[in-house]
C-alpha cells in the first residue's frame, strides 16, 4: 500500500485534465476560466446570449456528494461532512 507521501511525490500536472469553469456573475456576466501553466486566463464567454439572461441564481439546496479519492480518503463539502447519514454511509467515525 502506497503512503500519502508516495502519492504525492509521484504527482505529475501532465497527468491532469485540462479544465475549463464557466461561471456566471452576480451581475449576469458569463465568463470561462481556464488555467494555462500556473497562470488563470479569463475569457469572455462567446456562448452567452445577449441581454444577460437569467443573471445569477442562488443554490440553498445540501451539497451531499463525496468524492472517494482513496478508501482512506473522501473528498467533499461542509455539508456532506455535516450530515451524519452521509458520514455513516461512508464509515467516517
Amino acid at each position: 500500500m502506497h503512503s500519502l507521501a508516495q502519492e504525492i511525490r509521484s504527482f505529475s500536472r501532465a497527468n491532469l485534465r485540462k479544465q475549463r469553469t464557466r461561471v456566471t456573475t452576480l451581475t449576469g456576466r458569463r465568463i470561462i476560466e481556464t488555467w494555462r501553466g500556473a497562470c488563470l486566463q479569463v475569457e469572455e464567454d462567446e456562448e452567452a446570449s445577449p441581454g444577460g439572461g437569467g443573471g445569477y441564481v442562488p443554490d440553498f439546496s445540501a451539497d451531499l456528494q463525496v468524492g472517494v479519492v482513496k478508501p482512506w480518503l473522501l473528498l467533499g463539502s461542509q455539508d456532506a461532512a455535516h450530515d451524519l447519514e452521509t458520514m455513516r454511509k461512508h464509515k467516517v467515525p
